[in-house]
């Protein structure tokens, strides 16, 4: 609990330091500059025609333009390291999976490097620390986007991906780089770490309110294995009083105000009240049916990072959005790449997918995608922006269809211009009702069960009940579609490839597990890892190595 003067200082220090840097780093704008002509003739002898940092420095360095960062500098200044070099060296950074020091020593080492950002054989490089400085420029002005859309961009205006050509998309997990906490570590670590965070912030004022018998329970990290079950129970009382407590003391007027707005002050906040509710006068935890994965706070430690599941996986982090282009006669290029909300469906992402290629003028004509993306919205509006939406829908199932001979859904007629509905007994109606996402139709009880059809239609005691979405027509075209042998071999021919670049980017650029802490920082690590990806892809593609036939394995093959 206690912070000796000089570790304060320290920490004070740095603080002021990096504050410094930060306001008064300038950008003195120079034009694209030339390679030097001793890099030039020993690259040119070295690197392979696929080495994708002759990529870059044959074609792509004089694309980016310092001009292009300005926004994110001061006026006056020290002037700061090339935002081009820093841009393609963190992209370089996530290619090889190389940590900050890595990076920096590779800048100054290698010669491939200098090659593709025109620096002399002689140049020394920067410190490591310029790196994580130029990641959180680039969040503090919300740009971690923009290095990939400008290389998308130049993809584009090379010819490389094709307008309203064939793209795909899917999802994997990223894991969060935190240890998953049980529900009463997760209280006790969240309370140790706003502790820990006003004491640093004001030493005085934290010694003055938090009780010196604190000390034992929050002083260091909680580790649930320490206890019985017995005792750790007793805790769960004493818990959500200490922080209800402590949180009431920082809403009083004496509170200083940078302690209450301290992001670990807020987590405890937030977290208190999801967890606990005052019954009886007294603090006790909320009934977990209360529980919301959007907004739930899993760890303090990452207060951003959610519970996922997807078929029978399940993770704590985030979820990357990936989408690439399928067109035969172009390489296979990521178009759109993102990290979202682990508690998020896919089908809930894809509006926003598509609104993002259409920023990039990116928009396919065709888009395939699994059953998780499917939705009657989704069809209708794909559908509206010129897009054919191609996957197969999830079956609905009720309990007609687990009847040998029941009287499915589909063998109503749905006239939703009129908003009647008729059975195959002949029988027609109105409409019950209708919200956003269903219009029901309920047929009167005597006029079921006089049918003949009742037994194979209505499995309860009253009349058949139809709920239909409000894009039946979509969605029947579409269940119509699926069925077809020309859409089972069209579909498999260009989706399951998504499957392997989810795969590579997992396993040879380190996109499985978060490098930083933070659903920004975690969207910046991904677009780096989709520039770096791009990078190599062209740079085989415009060498001659093709992929394999998709019969064939995952390899590549010179071109004929």
């Amino acid at each position: 609990m206690q912070i000796g003067n000089r570790a304060f200082l320290k920490i004070l220090l740095a603080n002021l330091l990096y504050w410094m840097q930060e306001e008064t780093m300038s950008l003195k704008v120079r034009p694209p500059w030339p390679m030097p002509a001793e890099t030039a003739d020993v690259g040119k002898g070295l690197l392979k025609e696929e080495s994708p940092y002759k990529l870059v420095g044959d074609q792509l360095f004089y694309k980016i333009r310092e001009q292009d960062f300005a926004d994110l500098y001061s006026i006056e200044g020290k002037p700061g390291i090339s935002p081009v070099i820093l841009a393609f060296v963190s992209v370089f950074q996530f290619m090889e999976k190389l940590p900050d020091r890595q990076a920096a020593e590779a800048m100054r080492m290698r010669m491939d490097w200098k090659y593709a950002l025109h620096l002399p054989l002689k140049y020394e490089g920067f410190d490591f620390s310029v790196l994580s400085e130029f990641r959180d420029r680039l969040l503090k002005h919300d740009a971690e986007g923009w290095v990939f859309d400008t290389l998308v961009n130049e993809f584009r205006e090379m010819g490389l991906i094709k307008e309203r050509g064939k793209q795909r998309s899917d999802s994997m997990a990223m894991l969060s780089k935190v240890r998953k906490l049980s529900r009463l570590e997760m209280m006790i670590e969240t309370l140790r770490l706003a502790v820990g965070a006003i004491v640093r912030a004001d030493r005085a004022w934290g010694e003055m309110l938090i009780p010196p018998s604190w000390e034992e329970m929050y002083g260091e990290r909680f580790v649930m294995q320490r206890y019985s079950e017995q005792e750790w129970r007793k805790y769960e009382e004493r818990i959500g009083s200490d922080g209800q407590w402590l949180l009431e003391r920082l809403e009083g007027e004496n509170a200083p105000a940078k302690i209450r707005d301290l992001p670990e002050v807020q987590v405890l906040k937030t977290v208190w009240a999801q967890q606990f509710r005052e019954s009886e006068g007294k603090i006790a935890y909320q009934e977990l049916k209360r529980y919301d994965g959007h907004t739930q706070i899993q760890t303090p430690h990452d207060p951003e990072a959610r519970y996922g599941k997807k078929r029978y996986q399940e993770w704590l982090g985030a979820k990357v959005q990936l989408t690439e282009t399928d067109d035969e006669d172009r390489p296979h290029l990521i178009t759109d790449i993102t990290v979202t909300n682990s508690a998020r469906t896919d089908y809930e992402e894809l509006a926003d997918i598509q609104e993002r290629l259409a920023e990039r003028n990116c928009l396919p004509a065709s888009h395939y995608a699994d059953s998780g993306y499917l939705s009657g919205s989704n069809l209708a509006n794909s559908q509206a922006q010129g897009i054919d939406l191609i996957g197969p829908l999830a079956p609905v199932i009720t309990p007609q269809d687990r009847l040998p001979d029941g009287i499915t859904w589909e063998q109503f007629e749905i006239d939703l211009q009129n908003g009647r509905a008729t059975c195959p007994g002949g029988h027609s109606i109105e409409k019950s009702w209708q919200n956003e996402r269903v219009i029901r139709f309920k047929f009167p009880d005597k006029t079921c069960q006089e049918c003949s059809l009742c037994p194979r239609c209505c499995t309860g005691k009253g009349g058949r009940t139809l709920g239909v979405s409000p894009f039946y027509e979509h969605l029947r075209v579409a269940r119509a579609r699926q069925e077809t042998d020309e859409f089972k071999q069209d579909y498999h021919k260009h989706r399951s490839g998504v499957e392997g670049s989810l795969s590579a980017l997992l396993r040879g650029n380190g996109l499985r597990v978060s490098r930083y802490v933070g659903q920004r920082k975690r969207c910046l690590q991904a677009v780096f890892i989709g520039c770096s990806a791009n990078l190599q892809r062209v740079a085989r593609w415009q060498a001659g190595l093709r992929p394999q036939s998709r019969n064939s394995g995952w390899g590549l093959t010179p071109a004929n």
